[in-house]
């Protein structure tokens, strides 16, 4: 009965030394596995390393009392047996295998760490798309207002056939004399003005829509402040940012301030001082929509708080001193450019 169980431990412990030199020379082979399959692998191998724990304690037990009974034998024996079963194959979501002992286990935790780390890379580096700036910005903007950006829209035309680049792809949305107030009518509409688009008159939130516009910069209020009652005026810009909202939930919306009068061209209501006042009414609506304020007015005027000369087109006899020469509708575009 000795000579049977001597002859059965040194079986027992030729087998472990075997499966131990095995266990350090087997490779693992991952093929377009996933991170879950990896993880999978690893909770595998947890099991494996304990189990192999118990069954060296058995041995090492059993190498050193050979007159153990046979049911400690026996045990011990199906210990080292479940071992033998470690190296067991998971499958992939792609239908591969991944082979593996309890020496891989440290190389799969590696590969899943990388793994996991070239995903946060490339997640984060294919992440946002890179912000615009200058005349770029400007490609899907729609510039809305009275004669003032009409003749900014007439220069932009003059520069872009000369073919010289200028406030990247804007539209405009223009029309002499228009107002916050005179705007809100019906297209047709007794005492009404409207932009035009491809040459039909349209209404502002209408035309915004149809220019696909993501971006809106709107100038109106010079044909306001000194023609109508405040709180009628406050009433239809209201009304104006609620429609063009309303038809374009997505635009973005820039109000830029009313430009100032050249000196000795003030008169009435039509003061700096009113255009101040009234650019102060802009900025409390930016403030109660969240919408940015566009303060141009700051760029143009001189010490005297007065529209510069030097870019004032109509300071002439019958002029209205508030119209912009190329001069002062390139200061305009380079303070825009300057800013987004």
């Amino acid at each position: 009965m000795k000579k049977s169980v001597s002859v059965l431990l040194i079986m027992l412990l030729t087998f472990s030394f075997i499966l131990a030199s095995c266990s350090d020379e087997k490779e693992t082979y991952i093929q377009n596995t996933s991170d879950g399959a990896l993880s999978r692998a690893l909770t595998s191998l947890t099991d494996i390393t304990d189990e192999s724990t118990m069954a060296e304690s058995y041995t090492s037990e059993s190498s050193a009392a050979e007159s153990s009974s046979s049911s400690a034998f026996e045990t011990s024996t199906q210990v080292a047996s479940a071992t033998v079963t470690q190296a067991r194959t998971e499958p992939t979501t792609a239908g591969t295998t991944i082979s593996v002992t309890t020496s891989t286990r440290m190389r799969l935790k590696d590969r899943l760490t990388k793994n996991r780390q070239t995903t946060a890379s490339q997640t984060s580096s294919a992440a946002p798309k890179p912000i615009l700036h200058g005349s770029a910005f400007f490609d899907d903007a729609v510039f809305v207002g009275d004669s003032v950006t009409l003749g900014l829209s007439n220069y932009v035309s003059n520069e872009r056939a000369a073919g010289r680049e200028c406030l990247g792809k804007a539209q405009f949305l223009c029309s002499g004399s228009m107002s916050y107030s005179n705007s809100r009518g019906a297209v047709g509409a007794k005492n009404t003005i409207h932009p035009k688009y491809n040459g039909k008159e349209v209404l502002i939130e209408d035309g915004i829509k149809l220019c696909g516009a993501k971006k809106v910069f709107i100038m109106l209020g010079m044909n306001d402040f000194s023609a109508y009652n405040l709180d009628f005026i406050k009433n239809n810009i209201r009304d104006t940012l609620d429609k063009i909202i309303a038809k374009n939930p997505v635009v973005t919306i820039y109000i830029e301030s009313v430009t100032p009068i050249a000196q000795g061209k003030e008169h009435g209501k039509f003061t700096n001082a009113g255009v101040d006042a009234f650019n102060d009414v802009l900025k409390g609506f930016c403030k109660e929509y969240g919408l940015q304020y566009v303060d141009v007015n700051s760029h143009l005027k001189d010490s005297a708080g007065c529209f510069k000369a030097e870019y004032c087109g109509d300071n002439g006899t019958n002029g209205m001193g508030i119209h912009m020469n190329p001069a002062g509708s390139k200061a305009w575009i380079d303070f825009l450019i300057n800013n987004f």
